[in-house]
């Protein structure tokens, strides 16, 4: 019988102490039943065929994933780890992550590692977009898609159908590319706070205007014309590192006003004009100036956009013939908006895409492989 006054200090650091089970050093299963039934209270019978099969493609997976994307030269999976022949019985995977062999410390350290990536594949899997990928991307993307049409006089992109006040040209509009399963999963290991619940980007678009007030016309027209419902917005998502809204509001007051006394200048004012006053304005009260910023250590400090995150009340069918029934549930999406001499700043420079990938799987590396700075940025292995 165990002592009534011994406690395992990591099950009680992610239970009540909001430590992440990615984080923890090891297991602690002694056998392979025990291995069993740890699996089972995750949500796997491994009596059952299709759990079994839905396992070992995450395992498959996870050794990919590794391999291609987070070891270095000279660092290598263990052979029994991911090889299936070898392993036999993915029970034998939890045993070897518990392990406190100290001469078996690289193969415990690997167990780790492979488990950490299958945890988060598991859930990828099992989030909704899964399950109704189709129903989710018609049902966000339709909507914005029906707004948006070729100008072929002007050679551009117009949200609206017609070039009049509501119309704005824009350089261009994207549905930005579906993350990947890769691409979620090291976000996912990179960012300790994230769970499969929370990626709220999965699917998203992004509007690139002609100038800087284009973009907050862009967000005037999507509530205005009930695309996007603002009371579902999440409010902690939000970014706004374009342009500062209180001197924006200002200047927009300003002009409405004249606009109101029928002042012809303020009338017949070219977009060009606008954003020529926006920025003087914006350089006279700099000291003033209220952004919004939701931090991002992957992101360089000038990257600069407009983002949000709404969510999208969406209606599927499930079951076949009588038993066929429709349920309804909230799933976010991202929506940016910005300038094009912005967009094209934030494609260069250290808040390059590439950039910004290339440090979440530093941090991904690192974390799924246990190192501490330091280790990381020595390479080392141990």
């Amino acid at each position: 019988m165990a002592n009534r006054f011994q406690f395992e200090k990591q099950i009680l650091d992610c239970v009540v102490g909001g430590v992440s089970a990615l984080d923890i050093p090891r297991l602690n299963l002694k056998s392979l039943d025990e291995s069993r039934q740890f699996i089972l209270a995750y949500g796997y019978d491994l009596d059952d065929e299709s759990h079994r099969e839905q396992l070992w493609a995450a395992h498959r997976r996870a050794v990919a994933l590794i391999k291609d994307q987070l070891i270095e030269e000279g660092e290598h999976i263990p052979e029994e780890l991911y090889d299936p022949a070898k392993l036999t019985d993915l029970c034998q995977l939890l045993v070897y992550a518990s392990d406190r062999n100290p001469e078996r410390r690289e193969l415990q350290k690997w167990a780790c590692a492979v488990l950490r990536v299958m945890h988060v594949f598991v859930h990828l899997r099992n989030d909704l977009f899964g399950a109704f990928s189709d129903d989710i991307q018609a049902q966000i993307l339709k909507p914005l898609q029906d707004v948006i049409s070729d100008d072929p006089v002007a050679g551009s992109v117009l949200l609206g159908k017609s070039i009049d006040f509501e119309g704005i040209k824009l350089h261009k509009f994207e549905i930005k590319p579906f993350k990947t399963s890769a691409s979620s999963v090291i976000k996912l290991l990179a960012r300790p706070e994230k769970v499969a619940l929370t990626l709220l980007d999965k699917l998203g678009v992004r509007f690139v205007t002609r100038t800087v007030y284009d973009s907050f016309r862009v967000v005037r027209f999507l509530v205005e014309r009930h695309i996007v419902s603002y009371p579902h917005i999440i409010p902690d998502q939000s970014n706004n590192t374009l342009f500062p809204l209180n001197v924006f509001m200002e200047v927009m007051r300003e002009l409405n006003a004249k606009s109101n006394a029928a002042d012809p200048n303020a009338q017949e004012m070219e977009p060009v004009a606008v954003e020529a006053l926006l920025m003087k304005r914006m350089t006279e009260a700099r000291g003033r100036a209220e952004y919004l910023e939701k931090f991002n250590e992957f992101s360089g400090a000038e990257h600069r956009f407009i983002k949000f995150i709404n969510r999208k009340l969406v209606s599927v069918t499930v079951g076949e013939n009588e038993s066929r029934q429709k349920f309804r549930f909230f799933y976010p999406y991202e929506i940016q908006v910005m300038d094009y001499n912005t967009y094209v700043n934030n494609l260069s420079g250290p808040m390059a895409h590439d950039e910004y990938k290339a440090r979440q799987r530093k941090r991904a590396r690192e974390r799924v492989l246990g190192l501490r700075p330091a280790e990381a940025a020595k390479g080392s292995s141990t």
